[in-house]
């Protein structure tokens, strides 16, 4: 078929493709000499700051999707994974936090210890392909705390089904217990080394690059939210991270390293039981716990509605200022490491369109502005609080993943113009030289409101984007009104 294109159209296509360019970060591990080979860009830690690998910031705005090896371990399901990063890259997303990891089940990675399904591998294989080609990075969790997708329960049951009746290596008293088990068990932390191993050795089979040497990997997670219900003081945790985390590092010493806390603060030195949800103990140490020797960086969560059920939008709305602020804080006091909230969500009533359905839309539009301005607020002024990810990205005709914390770029369009406006503040920060960005002046740095469906980036006291793609457009508008006359 031949396509006939008018003057007037080319050159249209020709500025859009331009604009498009120009819009899309490009991630530091692209160079050209590196787009096939995977060597370099691996990103780092200097003091509280993430740095790429010739020392610039790298901010990080981001998603959660667990969901993306599943799906994308069935070919005919891969087109959602596109769709994902490709809104993502258009929102100016560059982090997705997802699972390496499937334990037991229906649909597993690892169906017993040591036996992988290679089609689900290949769903991951795609997962990290797609990813280097979109211009985002990925923090890969390694498993969960909970049973979904297995989990320590599984884990557990492996041993347990493995051992003989007088085996003691398992102490099982509660439900609780026999789950925590996971953590002291020699048997079980053999089977987790051995999943750690497996997956950092992995060979990309679309890309033909291990995982351990492909700088499209942001970080290793050693577990989803790990509490310990058996061990209230943190110690039973404590342990295993100080085992797990140099474990990682001797056979990855490119990656970063978290474990993947929620934050709950515990018994240990500069502690604060009285800062948790409820007052309680969750069996981890906020401080202590990423002290431990191969961790690179804190992690906090952030759902009030859910940890505070029954609580006022005020009270709740107080409550995420006090723990935020309380994080960043001892985060910059004592672990001078860099901090990511890498999850936070707030319930989302979409079963009824009338005002409460309403009400509850502002409410969590609302609250992601308060996150992300509080994000930006800290990296604009040199803070440890340098980045986040929402829970969680799905896309049309997704229904069978909703929680209630989906966001839905195409369908939420006032969600999608605040994520959109801070990814675009951050990518202001971003690439700057490491030493210039720590001692820069904040009055240039002044907060811009993402709660807003306009863009202050006009102000004279915010600094200049990198690229002036504003007054671009405004001269390609322009030009076309002018174009029409002649063609």
């Amino acid at each position: 078929m031949v396509i006939l294109i008018r003057p007037r159209l080319l050159l249209a296509t020709i500025i859009n493709l331009f604009l498009t360019s120009a819009a899309v970060p490009v991630p530091p591990w692209l160079g050209h000499d590196e787009k096939r080979s995977g060597g370099g860009g691996f990103v780092g830690v200097d003091g509280m700051q993430f740095v790429a690998n010739d020392r610039t910031t790298v901010y990080l705005s981001g998603f959660n999707a667990y969901w993306l090896m599943t799906t994308a371990s069935d070919p005919a399901q891969r087109a959602k994974v596109l769709a994902a990063f490709r809104q993502a890259s258009a929102h100016g997303l560059n982090l997705a936090r997802t699972w390496a990891f499937s334990d037991g089940g229906d649909k597993p990675l690892q169906s017993s210890p040591g036996v992988y399904d290679e089609a689900m591998f290949k769903g991951l294989d795609f997962v990290v392909a797609q990813a280097r080609r979109h211009g985002v990075y990925l923090l890969l969790c390694l498993t969960n705390n909970f049973h979904d997708f297995g989990g320590k329960r599984q884990y557990v049951q492996w041993a347990r089904d493995a051992a003989d009746d007088d085996d003691d290596d398992l102490v099982i008293t509660t439900a609780a217990a026999a789950d925590d088990d996971f953590f002291n068990s020699t048997v079980v932390k053999g089977y987790y080394k051995n999943h750690v191993k497996t997956v950092l050795t992995r060979v990309n089979t679309f890309t033909g690059v291990a995982y351990k040497d492909d700088p499209t990997i942001f970080a290793w997670e050693l577990m989803n939210e790990p509490r310990c219900d058996a061990d209230p003081t943190g110690a039973m945790v404590q342990a295993w991270v100080e085992e797990m985390a140099p474990y990682v590092k001797s056979i990855d010493s490119n990656h970063l390293v978290t474990v993947g806390l929620e934050g709950f603060y515990g018994l240990g030195l500069h502690e604060s039981k009285a800062l948790n949800p409820w007052a309680i103990y969750y069996g981890t140490n906020y401080i202590d716990t990423h002290r431990a020797q191969g961790v690179d960086l804190a992690t906090i969560h952030l759902y009030p509605d859910l940890w505070l059920w029954g609580a006022t939008p005020a009270q709740q709305a107080a409550f995420f200022r006090n723990w935020t602020a309380a994080h960043a804080r001892d985060t910059q006091r004592y672990l001078r490491m860099p901090l990511l909230v890498t999850e936070y969500g707030k319930f989302l009533l979409r079963w009824d369109q009338d005002q409460g359905a309403n009400r509850s839309q502002r409410e969590r539009d609302y609250f992601l502005a308060m996150v992300l301005d509080a994000i930006y607020d800290s990296a604009s002024n040199g803070g440890p609080l340098v980045g986040g990810a929402f829970w969680q990205l799905l896309d049309d005709g997704m229904d069978a993943l909703r929680d209630g914390y989906e966001i839905i770029l195409p369908q939420d369009r006032q969600a999608a113009t605040i994520i959109r406006n801070h990814s675009r503040q951050l990518a202001q920060l971003n690439g700057q030289d490491r030493r210039r960005r720590r001692y820069r002046s904040t009055s240039r740095d002044r907060k811009i409101r993402v709660g807003s469906s306009s863009s202050s980036a006009g102000d004279a006291d915010t600094p200049p984007p990198r690229f002036p793609l504003i007054s671009l457009a405004r001269f390609v508008s322009v030009f076309r009104q002018i174009s029409s006359f002649f063609f």
